[in-house]
């Protein structure tokens, strides 16, 4: 399974990009050496702690250089060859084999919590410079955000319909292909309101039950934009205030031609509207 790179990062920021199967075959993961690892956090410790500090000082994520000192503190673990180790070495690398590696050592029994704080941070920078639109499931941020938090943008593709869902950034790829079963079995290839509601940034597409989540929020489907905000902001009603409201000061004229912009920037402190596959899908907040 390969994500898609919606975003082009800007230039002082490291391209990681994703990766296709030709690139060259999946390396098999080693066992983590962490005395290895031990020894190197001890080495560029200071560096990382004030690169930490700026972060969590600024609110934001680590810088590339901070990210580049962790991701080599982390590779030193599974040797030389390994997608963090380069990275730590030149700042670039692809972003599903970092992921595949980074998560692998998350998710080690023997990692200590420093390991895992540091996955967090330097997973976090990653997938920002691939996805520098991707949302947490708070639906605000937080800091410091962690891969658990943020939603990663991810590709998936049921019987040749391609869409995007999000998934946290602590899945990896085979929670990424467990999930792309189920949607087969749910048939979103057929479903446009499901592919709407899943395309949602703030939407986890493996929060447990996709279809109890969306029967809880869909509102409905509408032909056209204008006929949604008719419906989810009472028109009609509306224009019968105005109309009464004139008729009592002997005022009458023959149309009233509603400001759907502003409606719409109404509705959506309310609701989620998404115009797809020739009609529109809402949701609520």
């Amino acid at each position: 399974m390969t994500e898609h790179l919606t975003n082009t990062p800007p230039e002082h920021v490291p391209l990681t990009g994703t990766k296709t199967p030709e690139v060259r075959p999946a390396r098999e993961l080693v066992v983590p050496d962490w005395r290895r690892f031990d020894v190197a956090l001890g080495r560029f410790g200071d560096h990382i702690a004030d690169g930490l500090a700026a972060a969590y000082e600024h609110r934001r994520d680590v810088d590339h250089g901070t990210g580049r000192c962790i991701a080599h503190v982390l590779g030193r673990s599974l040797g030389r060859e390994s997608a963090l180790a380069g990275y730590g070495r030149t700042g670039t690398g692809y972003y599903e084999e970092l992921r595949e590696e980074y998560l692998s050592l998350y998710h080690y029994p023997d990692a200590s919590p420093a390991a895992r704080e540091l996955i967090d941070r330097l997973g976090v920078h990653i997938i920002r410079t691939n996805y520098p639109q991707a949302q947490t499931i708070q639906g605000y941020e937080l800091h410091p955000v962690t891969l658990e938090d943020i939603l990663v943008p991810t590709s998936v593709e049921v019987r040749g319909w391609h869409t995007t869902v999000h998934v946290p950034g602590i899945y990896g790829r085979d929670t990424i292909q467990e999930l792309t079963e189920l949607l087969h079995d749910l048939k979103l290839d057929e479903d446009s309101a499901l592919r709407a509601y899943l395309a949602l940034p703030n939407v986890n597409a493996v929060s447990g039950d996709i279809m109890d989540d969306f029967h809880n929020t869909f509102v409905g489907t509408w032909p056209t934009l204008e006929a949604a905000l008719t419906s989810l902001c009472e028109l009609d009603d509306r224009e019968e205030e105005v109309k009464d409201f004139a008729a009592d000061r002997h005022l009458f004229f023959d149309y009233i031609t509603p400001d759907y912009e502003a409606l719409k920037e109404e509705a959506e402190e309310a609701f989620d509207i998404v115009e797809q596959d020739g009609c529109v899908h809402v949701f609520g907040k």
